[in-house]
């Protein structure tokens, strides 16, 4: 490639995808249950390589019910759910 510049960016790009793929492939999901967990890939290489396949993955129904403004109504909703907060003061003794 004569343009250096050019280069650089090709090189970033490749290390770029690179780093996501080796994350995505390190990445695991309990398919065992909280009492006897068993981990296993959440990709396959199949996956991680077709050119449809996209980062990060659309959350489940599951994750989707755990997040948000439903979730945050529940706990409020829960008894003894309020929210304390105390003031911490600095090394010097003031009030943030």
């Amino acid at each position: 490639m004569g343009d250096e510049w050019a280069a650089y960016q090709l090189d970033q790009a490749v290390l770029l995808v690179g780093t996501a793929l080796e994350n995505a492939a390190q990445e695991t999901h309990n398919v065992g249950g909280e009492k006897d967990p068993r981990y296993e890939p959440k990709y396959r290489m199949d996956e991680l390589l077709d050119p449809d396949f996209r980062l990060p993955a659309p959350p489940t129904k599951e994750e989707r019910e755990r997040a948000g403004l439903k979730a945050l109504k529940a706990l409020a909703g829960k008894s003894g759910g309020r929210v304390t907060v105390k003031r911490v003061s600095n090394e010097n003794g003031a009030g943030s």
